[in-house]
C-alpha cells in the first residue's frame, strides 16, 4: 500500500508539551531520526518548528496554507534558536536524537510572512521524477531474480507529496514509450546529460532522479513471526534542468528490513518502510533550496552575453551587472564572443531582466533575446 508522504510518515516518541518560557519563546521537547546523526538532528528541527508552525497558524488558511508551512518548516536549522541534547543512539542503521529546542514564535510568524509574499512572486517549477526500482530476489532461479521497474512506490510518494503541494508534474504515463525507456536507461547508466534533454523536451525547470534497491530476502524468525529480511539501498538526486547543477543528494545503503509477505511484493514494502525518511527529507531539502532561489546555485542567475567586441566590453558589462542592488557577487567566464556571467543574487531572472533592459552603456547596448527560471540570453548591438 502506497502512503502520503507527510509529516506524520515518520515516527516519533517521546515529545513532551510545549513548555512556555515567555510569551515569544517556545520550548519544545522532540525526537527525530534519519539515517545520519545530522539528518536525525534536522529531522528533530523541523518537528520543532512544526509544532509552533501549527500553533501559530492553527486559525489561518490560506489557498496555499500546505505548501507555505512546509517551505517555514524547510527553514527548521535557521529558525531553531537553540536546542540541547538530551539522548541519541542508533539502532539497524537509523539514528535518533532526542533535544530540546527552543524556538521564536515572533521569528516563525515573520518567516511565514516572508515565505507567503515571495511564493506569490515564484511561479511552481514542472518537475520531472524518474525513479528506478530494483529487486533482486534469491528465492528466484535466475536469470529472472533481479526486475527493474519504473513504477516505484517511493517514487509514487513523492510524485503525491509535490501533486499536493500544487507543483506540475511530468507524468510517465503520458510519456512516449520510447522516452520511458530512455529514462530508465539514463537513470540506471547515471547519464545526466540524457536525463537533462529528456526533462528539457517535456518542459521540466526539475528533475528528480531516484534509485531502490532491494535484495533477499533472508529468512528469519522474531518473536514467533516469520520474517522475510532484505538489504535495502535508497539514492534520491535532484537536479536544475537549465543549468544540470545538483539541488540536493541524499543517500541511504545497507539498510536491513523485514516483511511478512514473501517475493517482490515484502521488497516492496521493505523500501517503502526504510526509505520513507529519505523521500520526505528529501522533499524538503527541494522546497529549500526552490524557496531560496538555490535550485541552480546559491541564487545563481547565469547571463550569456554573445557578439562580445572585446575585453573592455565584457569587464564594462560585469561592473554594471554588480552595481545592480541585491547582488552579491558577479562571476566572468571568457573576454569576447560570448561571455557568461554568473550572478549571485536572491531576484528572480525575471525580475533580473528588468535591471538588464535599462542598463546603459558608452557605445553599446544590451539585447535581451530569451529568459528562463535561472537563465538569460542577450546579446551586443
Amino acid at each position: 500500500m502506497i502512503r502520503r508522504l507527510t509529516l506524520a510518515a515518520f515516527v516519533f516518541v517521546a515529545i513532551s508539551l510545549p513548555v512556555r518560557a515567555d510569551d515569544d519563546v517556545v520550548v519544545v521537547k522532540v525526537q527525530g531520526q534519519g539515517i545520519s546523526k545530522d539528518a536525525a538532528l534536522k529531522d528533530a528541527q523541523r518537528r520543532a518548528i512544526e509544532r509552533v508552525n501549527t500553533e501559530v497558524f492553527s486559525k489561518t488558511k490560506t489557498k496555499d496554507f500546505a505548501l507555505e508551512s512546509d517551505v517555514v518548516i524547510s527553514r527548521a536549522s535557521a529558525l531553531v534558536k537553540d536546542y540541547k541534547v538530551i539522548k541519541e543512539g542508533s539502532s539497524q542503521g537509523i539514528y535518533s536524537i532526542d533535544i530540546e529546542a527552543t524556538v521564536s514564535k515572533k521569528l516563525v510568524d515573520a518567516t511565514w510572512g516572508e515565505v507567503a509574499i515571495l511564493l506569490k512572486q515564484l511561479g511552481r517549477p514542472k518537475i520531472m521524477v524518474v525513479f528506478t526500482e530494483i529487486i533482486h530476489d534469491l528465492d528466484r532461479a535466475e536469470p529472472s531474480r533481479e526486475t527493474i521497474q519504473l513504477d516505484s512506490i517511493l517514487g509514487t510518494a513523492i510524485e503525491r507529496k509535490l501533486l499536493n503541494l500544487g507543483f506540475k508534474l511530468v507524468n510517465p504515463g503520458q510519456m512516449k514509450d520510447i522516452d520511458r525507456k530512455k529514462a530508465e536507461a539514463a537513470a540506471l547508466s547515471d547519464d545526466t546529460a540524457a536525463l537533462k534533454a529528456l526533462a528539457s523536451s517535456y518542459g521540466a525547470a526539475v528533475y528528480i532522479k531516484g534509485t531502490s534497491r532491494a535484495s533477499g530476502p533472508q529468512k528469519t524468525t522474531a518473536a514467533g513471526v516469520d520474517l522475510n529480511m532484505w538489504e535495502t539501498d535508497v539514492t534520491i538526486q535532484a537536479f536544475w534542468t537549465e543549468t544540470a547543477d545538483a539541488i540536493f543528494s541524499n543517500t541511504m545503503t545497507g539498510t536491513r528490513g523485514g516483511s511478512r509477505v514473501a517475493g517482490p511484493a515484502g521488497a516492496r514494502q521493505t523500501l517503502e518502510k526504510t526509505g520513507q525518511k529519505l523521500a520526505d527529507s528529501s522533499v524538503y531539502d527541494l522546497l529549500e533550496a526552490w524557496a531560496r532561489g538555490t535550485a541552480g546555485g546559491q541564487g545563481d542567475i547565469v547571463i550569456e552575453v554573445g557578439n562580445v567586441a572585446d575585453i573592455k566590453q565584457s569587464i564594462a558589462i560585469k561592473k554594471a551587472l554588480e552595481a545592480v542592488e541585491g547582488v552579491e557577487e558577479v562571476t566572468k567566464d571568457g573576454a569576447k564572443g560570448i561571455v557568461k556571467y554568473t550572478v549571485q543574487t536572491h531576484m528572480t531572472a525575471e525580475n533580473f531582466t528588468e535591471h538588464l533592459v535599462e542598463m546603459k552603456f558608452d557605445g553599446f547596448t544590451l539585447d535581451v533575446e530569451d529568459q528562463k527560471m535561472k537563465t538569460i540570453t542577450c546579446k551586443v548591438k
